[in-house]
């Protein structure tokens, strides 16, 4: 009995070990990118795609980002309307590299993931907080974000 204790308490301290040194999963934030570069390109694909731009503010550090990247990951449906409305840029913020610069010239994120909406031509039309899409657990709301995307999608049918 004793010897089976050691060697379960040896395998989970071992894989606790491979979990901790397993890197996380990259999600699309670019630590060494130059923001304002990312920025352009977003805003001529928009503009060339006739589509809004919603820029995400995170990084690979940040766990509602991750849960972000899965729900997307997830619901394939509403990752495809996300897309037929909005070119997605994600633009790093974080320890390796805060864009201060790049995030002084937008509304203040109360935290991350955090959402702009620009129009095709790069005209900030609305700062969005990602709390009111979450669904209350380590996820988001189907329902929410769908209304989300579709809000804008109306927006954009109108123009």
């Amino acid at each position: 009995m004793r010897k089976s204790i050691i060697l379960a308490a040896a395998a989970l301290a071992l894989g606790a070990g491979v979990a901790a040194s397993q890197p996380k999963k990259d999600i699309g934030y670019d630590a060494h990118a130059n923001a304002f570069e990312q920025l352009d390109t977003a805003v001529a694909k928009a503009a060339a795609d006739d589509k809004l731009l919603l820029l995400i503010s995170g990084g690979d550090w940040c766990k509602w980002c991750h849960y972000l990247a899965a729900f997307l990951e997830r619901e394939k449906a509403i990752d495809a309307a996300l897309h037929d409305v909005f070119v997605v840029q994600k633009i790093y913020v974080g320890d390796e590299n805060m864009n201060k610069e790049f995030f002084a010239r937008l509304p203040t994120a109360a935290g991350a993931p955090h959402f702009w909406v620009l129009s095709g031509d790069g005209k900030l039309l609305a700062s969005q907080d990602t709390l009111p899409l979450e669904d209350g657990a380590q996820s988001y709301d189907p329902g929410k974000f769908t209304a989300f995307i579709e809000q804008w999608r109306r927006r954009t049918a109108a123009n």
